[in-house]
C-alpha cells in the first residue's frame, strides 16, 4: 500500500467512459453523436394509434451503422430508456458488429411509457434511485452491460406529473451518486427549466445536465436561461421536427456558439423511427455528416468549432472519474 508523506493513504483518480463493451479511455470516443436510438418501440403505448419505432429487422439499423462508420464517426449514445425497448445485450451485439462505441442510457421515459412492472407510482424516490445505481455499478437486465449516462428522462407535455417528478428526482440522485451525466427529454416547451430546477434540488451539478430537444422550442430567452445556468443544450430534432425550419435552427445554434456558449452545445439526430432511416427516405444516422456539418461550415464554423461540439463536449460530459485508494 502506498501512502503520502503524512502516512495517509493516497487516492488516485482514473477516468473512463462506460460503453456497452466496458470502459474505454475518454480519448477513444472521437466524433460522437450524443442522442440516438437503435431499437426503440413506441407503438405499445395506450395513447398511440400508430406503429412508431425502429424496424423489427435489425439489418436496417446495421446498414445505418455501417454507413455511419464510413463517415469516421466513432461513437454514439443510445439514450433509450426502460419501457421503449432498451435491450442491453442487443446494443452490445450491434456495437461489436459495427465497431462503433455505444454508450447506453438508463432510467424511465415519461408517463405513458412507464412499464407497470416498475411500479413507479408505488415506490420511493430512493428505491428508484437505488435501482439505477445498481445498473450503473453492476449491469442492466441480468447482463454485465452498464449504462454510461442517465436518461433520457422526460415529460409528456409542458408540465411535470407527480410520477415524472419522482423519476426525475430518482435519476438525479443516481447521477449525483455515480458521477454520470443526465439527459432529459424536453419537448416543444420550456419544461427544461422545470426539469433543471428539480435536478439541481437533488444535487446535480448543472455542468453534468443535458437538456435535450432544445431545438423543438426555438425561443432564444429559453435557451439563454439554460445556458446561463451552466447546462448543456442539445439540438437533435432539426432534421425531422419542422424540417422546413432547418436553416433557422442552424442559424440559432451558430449564434450561441459565437456568443461564448460553444462548450455547452451538442448536435445529434434523435433517430428513433423507421421513417428516420435512409432506407425509408429519412436522413439516417449520417444526416449530421451529410447536411449538418456542411451547414455549420457554410455559416463560418471552423474545424475547431466542429471538434469542440462533436468531440470535446461529448468526451467531457461522458467522462467519469473513479477514485482508487493506494
Amino acid at each position: 500500500m502506498q501512502t503520502g508523506r503524512s502516512g495517509q493513504e493516497v487516492t488516485s483518480m482514473t477516468e473512463h467512459v462506460m460503453t456497452v463493451n466496458g470502459p474505454i479511455a475518454p480519448d477513444e470516443l472521437g466524433f460522437t453523436l450524443m442522442h440516438e436510438h437503435l431499437l426503440t418501440r413506441f407503438w405499445h403505448a395506450t395513447h398511440r394509434f400508430d406503429l412508431a419505432g425502429m424496424p423489427e429487422d435489425d439489418r436496417y439499423i446495421r446498414e445505418e451503422l455501417a454507413n455511419l462508420t464510413a463517415t469516421g464517426c466513432k461513437s454514439l449514445v443510445d439514450v433509450t430508456p426502460v419501457g421503449i425497448n432498451r435491450k442491453p445485450a442487443a446494443l452490445r451485439d450491434l456495437a461489436e458488429r459495427s465497431g462503433i462505441h455505444v454508450v447506453m442510457g438508463c432510467g424511465w421515459y415519461r408517463d405513458h411509457y412507464y412499464p407497470a412492472s416498475a411500479e413507479i407510482d408505488r415506490r420511493s424516490v430512493d428505491s428508484l434511485a437505488d435501482e439505477l445505481v445498481a445498473e450503473i455499478e453492476n449491469g442492466a437486465d441480468n447482463t454485465d452491460v452498464r449504462p454510461g449516462i442517465v436518461g433520457e428522462i422526460g415529460t409528456e407535455k409542458y408540465w411535470m406529473s407527480p410520477t415524472e417528478e419522482r423519476v426525475h428526482r430518482a435519476a438525479a440522485r443516481a447521477a449525483a451518486r455515480t458521477g454520470l451525466p443526465i439527459m432529459t427529454h424536453s419537448f416543444a416547451s420550456d419544461i427544461g427549466l422545470w426539469q433543471l430546477r428539480v435536478l439541481i434540488e437533488e444535487g446535480v451539478d448543472p455542468s453534468r445536465i443535458i437538456i435535450g430537444h432544445a431545438d423543438s422550442y426555438r425561443i432564444r430567452s429559453y435557451h439563454e436561461a439554460l445556458l446561463k445556468a451552466g447546462v448543456t443544450i442539445e439540438f437533435d430534432t432539426l432534421m425531422w421536427y419542422r424540417p422546413t425550419l432547418f436553416d433557422e435552427a442552424l442559424d440559432l445554434f451558430c449564434e450561441y456558439a459565437r456568443s461564448g456558449f460553444r462548450d455547452q452545445l451538442l448536435l445529434s439526430m434523435d433517430t428513433c423511427k423507421s421513417e428516420h432511416l435512409t432506407r425509408f427516405g429519412g436522413p439516417g444516422l449520417t444526416g449530421v455528416h451529410n447536411r449538418v456539418l456542411p451547414g455549420l461550415r457554410n455559416r463560418g464554423m471552423t474545424e475547431d468549432d466542429i471538434a469542440a461540439i462533436f468531440v470535446d463536449n461529448p468526451r467531457r460530459l461522458l467522462t467519469v472519474k473513479t477514485g482508487v485508494t493506494v
